[in-house]
């Protein structure tokens, strides 16, 4: 019965490795190609296939240890002189004249051939594209940056550009909640909290931080982090706080509130006009947050993921064919005030653009096209 036991467990445990192999070199493409740091299901495959590598080295450790004596034993046999080794045994012929041996299932020309043949294939599957000129042409994101630059011969006339849409996006039926007055539009002075880096400080200390702890941020912190990223700073003009081609601002700012004092948690949307929040959907979002975020953990454990999406229009009727450079780097601008904001409160923050774009889109009330998302940055407290 125990060996019965014993038996099953070695193929649970094979079993179980052959599985984890897929799944750690699955999850290992993923975080290559998303550029993961921390994609906790290839951490976790990882860990999983030690543990079992270490359970399959010790029940098979007799196995193993009898394997390397008897090898070491041969090899210290054979190199005595040649004519006091053990001549090789040969099977006796069959009565049909075949050696005893049974058919080897691959050949040695077979077993080249394999190898040859593949080496080969994969030679000629990494250099093809080179030599066909697919891997530039292919590149749909090259081709656009291409057919963008001024001067391009492709015709515009086919293309419908459209009319300029509205400024700000607004929500007529639903309650706006006021944000905790920034002092001060104009002054650096004003608007340092007592505690507070200075803008060169925070430049030589900004850095991307993934682990927070579970003290809340207040409604203060936040209304001045969402000042630092898109709040207007000229009430006259409506210039915002990051540059825009035309001030035209084609970016819109949501934000998952995790952990916020006396606010209730939920996606909101901000609206600079007024400096506003308007709630969009209450509820607990850190679980839709990390598996959008291919399962970052810290994007559900930042007290607040801001999600920033862009409406292309806004762009499109005036700058056409290069609105959407206009509009990734409006979001670059818009992350980089993010990040020092925080970082000059002491808080910690994380760019994300590895997510579910669907998904992400579904959660905001976008269709991804007119309207998509195109960045998420983890914001909360930290020691670090």
């Amino acid at each position: 019965m125990r060996r019965t036991i014993k038996h099953d467990f070695r193929y649970i445990i094979s079993a179980c490795l052959l599985i984890l192999t897929v799944a750690a070199v699955g999850t290992g493409v993923i975080a290559d190609r998303w550029d993961l740091n921390n994609f906790v299901p290839h951490i976790i495959s990882g860990y999983a296939m030690a543990l079992l590598a270490l359970a399959h080295t010790v029940l098979e450790f007799p196995r193993l240890w009898g394997y390397t004596k008897g090898r070491l034993r041969r090899r210290s046999v054979g190199r005595g002189p040649a004519d006091q080794r053990d001549p090789p045994v040969i099977p006796a012929p069959d009565s049909a004249g075949k050696s005893g041996r049974g058919p080897s299932p691959v050949s040695r020309r077979g077993l080249l051939g394999l190898v040859v043949g593949g080496t080969g294939g994969f030679i000629a599957g990494w250099l093809a594209p080179g030599f066909l000129g697919g891997t530039q042409e292919s590149d749909l994101g090259l081709r656009y940056h291409r057919w963008s630059r001024p001067g391009s011969l492709d015709s515009e006339g086919a293309v419908d550009w459209g009319e300029r849409p509205p400024q700000y996006k607004v929500y007529p039926d639903l309650e706006r909640l006021a944000l905790p007055a920034v002092d001060s539009l104009f002054g650096e002075e004003a608007l340092l909290g007592e505690e507070d880096l200075p803008t060169f400080a925070s430049i030589a200390r900004r850095r991307s931080i993934r682990s927070y702890t579970s003290d809340p941020l207040s409604q203060s912190q936040l209304s001045r982090l969402l000042y630092a990223a898109a709040g207007i700073t000229e009430e006259r003009t409506e210039f915002r706080a990051a540059p825009s081609a035309g001030a035209l601002y084609p970016i819109e700012t949501y934000v998952l509130v995790h952990d916020v004092e006396d606010l209730v948690p939920g996606l909101y949307h901000y609206a600079p006009q007024d400096h506003t929040l308007v709630l969009l959907d209450a509820g607990d979002k850190r679980r839709q947050a990390t598996s959008l975020g291919l399962m970052q953990g810290f994007l559900g454990e930042a007290g607040v993921v801001v999600v920033l999406s862009a409406i292309f229009q806004r762009l499109r009727w005036r700058y056409r064919r290069r609105s959407y450079r206009y509009a990734l780097l409006e979001a670059g601008h818009i992350g980089q005030n993010i990040y020092l904001g925080a970082t000059a409160m002491g808080l910690g923050v994380c760019a994300v653009a590895a997510f579910m774009d669907d998904g992400l889109n579904q959660l905001l009330g976008v269709d991804g096209e007119r309207e998509a998302a195109l960045y998420m940055l983890a914001v909360g407290n930290t020691t670090q």
